[in-house]
């Protein structure tokens, strides 16, 4: 799905009036239901009042068409309109005639000074709909518009913003003095640049996209390098097994990972790679580090390397390093391995050296030089965290942050290679300056060994032969999936990896029965 700037969505949302002759007030009275629909998912009308406060513009009369559509479906509604009938767009005002014959809680306020009843409705409510300014914000918001995004603000109660957080630039994701906080943005046709970019996701919480009804052919025409992933990018890779396959046929993978002291992450990118469907995996580990293989991993094999005795990779086992990759079809480095300066040495000349389509995680981001993967003939994936990417780009983590978007393009045009910057929003970015967002994932996943489960998916659709972004963007995505998955089952508290691990194949179910999520 693309993301567009505003001038963009205004371009659509022409066409689909002008050139295709569906009238602005369908297009509105979609995006008012889905609006209310949305309020509906989140908000139960057992739970009390919900307040829509609207705009005079047709940002405020998608909130018109919410509340008549809340009100039918039995929700105790109060709207506050922050104008009068008067200075109404033609289109909330169409809609304003039809829901106040409805409800007598259609209040009007037209200065400052009058909020106060505005804070009392608010207090009385379970919810707050944010419809007071859209996309068409161009300057910094103040007066009445200005102090009631403050005082909704200021309250404890939590807001559903209707299209962009008011106050928002749908750009920039920029504040233009005074924006609204929200735990949900409801967008409509298709999302704004601005709920990804600058401080957009601090401000837009969780994100639905409500379609419209914009004609596709109109969508294809906008030209830009920013877009949701969905599965429909990636599900027709995810094919049938023949009955006659054999484990050979779905690639085998090595991870090389561990060092003293530190081996359980590598078994996490192992199992998630065959979890994942790879048909082997090898967790190639420092010959001083390996004690004894866990049991419990015995789908996993493995394979030691010498490491001049160090119990950490180092460029005594380079050469064996080179000879394990024999037979394998994509690789996996850097989880747990340190950053000592011999270690450093030996993944810079590992990965000039190894001719296999490659997942660059954890350690190996932090001791890489990046002319060490410019020049590789085969792909490279490359998995940082903030913190991560930081070092990389000489930033500090609020620059990375400020911008997550370019901070991942940057690094694919420096390293040549696929970045997904991980976190709320992981970004899938490419050298030539495409990005796609993911939005599947929650908060549980902020957990130690989620980043090895990512690296074992990535690593497996690598080796089963997928190009490099399109695993990337199936693996950050089905790798959300999982843990929403498991977070439903057992809490975002209690979320662990293998949690994750094991909801991958109630993913793959789904897509294997055609469902897709």
């Amino acid at each position: 799905m693309k993301i567009v700037t505003a001038s963009q969505m205004r371009t659509l949302d022409d066409a689909a009036i002008n050139a295709h002759g569906i009238p602005a007030l369908v297009l509105m009275e979609r995006a008012g239901v889905g609006l209310a629909n949305a309020v509906m998912r989140l908000f139960k009308k057992e739970r009390g009042q919900i307040t829509i406060v609207c705009g005079r513009g047709n940002n405020g009369g998608d909130g018109l068409v919410a509340a008549r559509h809340l009100l039918s479906a039995g929700y105790d509604v109060h709207v506050t309109v922050l104008a009068g009938i008067a200075d109404l767009s033609p289109d909330a005002r169409a809609n304003w005639e039809v829901l106040a014959p409805m409800t007598a809680h259609l209040e009007h306020l037209q200065n400052e000074t009058e909020l106060q009843l505005l804070a009392q409705t608010l207090a009385r409510s379970q919810c707050a709909v944010d419809a007071i300014l859209g996309t068409g914000l161009s300057k910094s918001v103040q007066g009445l518009a200005g102090a009631a995004i403050n005082l909704m603000n200021s309250l404890k109660v939590p807001v559903v913003a209707a299209d962009v957080p008011s106050g928002l630039s749908a750009d920039t994701g920029l504040p233009q003095g005074s924006a609204v906080r929200a735990i949900a943005t409801v967008t409509f046709g298709l999302p704004k640049a601005g709920l990804f970019l600058g401080r957009g996701p601090d401000f837009s919480g969780d994100l639905e996209v409500v379609p419209i009804g914009i004609p596709e052919d109109e969508i294809a025409k906008i030209d830009t390098k920013l877009e949701l992933i969905e599965p429909e990018m990636f599900a027709n890779l995810f094919i049938p097994r023949r009955p006659d396959s054999h484990k050979g046929n779905y690639g085998h993978v090595a991870v090389f990972a561990g060092s003293r002291g530190h081996l359980g992450a590598g078994y996490l990118v192992c199992l998630a790679a065959l979890r994942s469907g790879s048909g082997l995996a090898t967790y190639c580990i420092p010959e001083k580090a390996f004690v004894r293989f866990d049991s419990s991993y015995s789908e996993i094999m493995c394979d030691v390397i010498p490491d001049d005795g160090l119990a950490a990779f180092a460029p005594g086992g380079l050469d064996a390093a080179i000879a394990s990759l024999k037979g394998k079809t994509a690789m996996a480095v850097g989880p747990a391995i340190g950053t000592a300066s011999e270690t450093r040495e030996f993944v810079n000349a590992f990965l000039k050296k190894a001719d296999l389509p490659v997942v660059i995680d954890a350690d190996a981001l932090n001791v890489l030089e990046p002319e060490s993967i410019k020049s590789r003939k085969f792909p490279a994936i490359l998995t940082p965290h903030p913190g991560e990417l930081g070092r990389l780009l000489r930033k500090s983590v609020d620059e990375i942050q400020k911008d997550r978007i370019a901070a991942a393009v940057e690094l694919s045009k420096l390293t040549g290679g696929i970045s997904v910057l991980k976190g709320r929003g992981t970004v899938v970015a490419t050298p030539d300056g495409r990005a796609a967002i993911n939005l599947t994932g929650n908060a549980g996943m902020a957990t130690a060994g989620m980043g090895d489960a990512l690296a074992g998916i990535i690593v497996s659709f690598l080796g089963q032969g997928m190009e490099a972004r399109p695993a990337a963007m199936a693996a950050v995505h089905i790798h959300g999936l999982a843990g929403d998955l498991a977070a439903a089952e057992v809490s975002q508290r209690a979320l662990v990896t293998g949690d994750v691990i094991r909801k991958l194949g109630s993913v793959f179910k789904q897509w294997e029965q055609g469902v897709k999520s």
